[in-house]
């Protein structure tokens, strides 16, 4: 099902803002009531050079992932890995040596944590992929109610993906989005598919940001809250805080446009310097201990 034409106009009128440097075109305070909470779907032990190009040694990071909760419909950014690794580590084939992940227990599966805080997947309105890695679309099919929100790039690149960055994506994360044998639609349940920004609400209180760098089809998302202002969640757009203030670069195979990638971090700093914006990375530790996990939120 395709976003309908007021969300593409939306979508375009947010780009045109963004390529002047705004975040997104709010007419309005964002509403009252809008809360976020920060989760994680049990940490992964890496290579830091993978995340960092000159790192030695290995780092201990989250994988988090969002829930928003607004007076609109609930929204989730990045649904986390998938819960089936906390007993069968085998379905990330290779990817499990390299990533070691720290889930063999009920308590990180993502099901489990959203209901720490209240809610369950029926309760999400919107699932919004930043992009389809493993650690950042494993649960995607866990939420059938909800509207997927994704750039198209990303899909089609998550199906057959470009020479050389095939490795962190899971086909069966992704197959089950696919409709029936025979169906005219190629998806299974509602989804925007993306080429650009998006308002999500209209209101300037989740912007999704286009930004291709990390992968073909990457995206981050803004989030405007009534008392705690702009919150920036990145995704895998930018890795680590040192990252981003040294303009160090992931390692080649993370890194499908190191041009697009540079050019976020710049986008990101911009945000923090005109508008004082917080940033959450997906995969910081030290970022991810200095923030509220949930149940407790911003507002």
């Amino acid at each position: 099902m395709r976003t309908t034409s007021r969300k593409l106009i939306f979508g375009l009128l947010t780009a045109a803002f963004a390529c002047l440097g705004v975040a997104a075109a709010s007419a309005a305070d964002p509403p009252d009531g809008m809360k976020l909470y920060v989760f994680s779907s049990g940490p992964l032990t890496i290579d830091k050079s993978a995340l960092q190009t000159g790192a030695t040694g290995k780092i201990k990071v989250p994988v988090a992932f969002f829930l928003i909760h607004h007076p609109k419909g609930n929204v989730m950014f990045d649904t986390g890995n998938n819960d089936k690794i906390i007993t069968d580590s085998t379905y990330w084939g290779p990817n499990a040596a390299m990533l070691t992940p720290d889930s063999t227990t009920p308590d990180v599966s993502t099901i489990t944590q959203l209901d720490k805080a209240g809610f369950k997947p029926a309760d999400v309105k919107y699932v919004v992929l930043g992009h389809m890695h493993l650690d950042h679309a494993g649960n995607a099919a866990r939420f059938p109610d909800s509207t997927l929100v994704y750039q198209r790039d990303e899909i089609v690149n998550a199906l057959w993906p470009k020479p050389g960055f095939a490795g962190a994506y899971i086909p069966g994360d992704i197959l089950p989005l696919r409709s029936d044998v025979g169906a005219p639609m190629p998806n299974k349940q509602k989804v925007i598919e993306l080429n650009g920004d998006l308002d999500l609400f209209g209101d300037g209180s989740i912007f999704i940001k286009r930004q291709v760098g990390h992968t073909p089809g990457s995206e981050m998302m803004v989030v405007r809250l009534p008392k705690t202002g702009i919150v920036i969640l990145t995704s895998d757009e930018c890795y680590l805080m040192d990252n981003l203030k040294q303009n160090v670069l992931p390692s080649v195979g993370l890194a499908y446009d190191p041009s697009g990638i540079l050019q976020g971090y710049e986008w990101i700093k911009q945000r923090m310097d005109a508008e004082g914006a917080d940033v959450i990375f997906a995969h910081d530790p030290e970022v991810y201990k200095q923030h509220k996990h949930a149940p407790e939120f911003y507002d």
